[in-house]
């Protein structure tokens, strides 16, 4: 069975950019642009892994991971912080409930990070 996952970013270019991605790896992916359209999108679509932007509207990605950590259903869901600022400065990920965080950046080295967290969730 395909390993499911949920984007929830509220950029559209790195949405399509991941969803392209994930899919040639065969996962199944769905989308979400703020931590309340997620909430939403979980009611229906149960997540094996999570990629959650740290800065949003509406609900940010620190508190959408203490959200989800609060729901048992997800208690076997990992969660991975993405984030532009990742590269500048230390995120306490853990400390969100997340399993990983990955650095925005540069095309190529962005999805080699998600090849590596990948492996290592798998």
């Amino acid at each position: 069975m395909k390993k499911r996952i949920l984007i929830v970013d509220d950029s559209l270019a790195i949405l399509h950019l991941l969803t392209s991605f994930l899919q040639k790896q065969d996962y199944e992916v769905t989308t979400a642009e703020d931590g309340l359209m997620a909430l939403d999108v979980m009611e229906r679509f149960k997540p094996d892994i999570m990629f959650i932007d740290l800065i949003m509207p509406i609900i940010k990605g620190d508190k959408l991971c203490r959200i989800i950590r609060k729901m048992p259903e997800f208690n076997n869901t990992s969660l991975v912080i993405i984030s532009a600022t990742a590269a500048e400065e230390e995120i306490d990920f853990l400390s969100l409930g997340a399993d990983a965080c990955i650095a925005k950046g540069p095309i190529k080295s962005m999805l080699a990070n998600f090849s590596e967290v990948l492996g290592h969730l798998e």
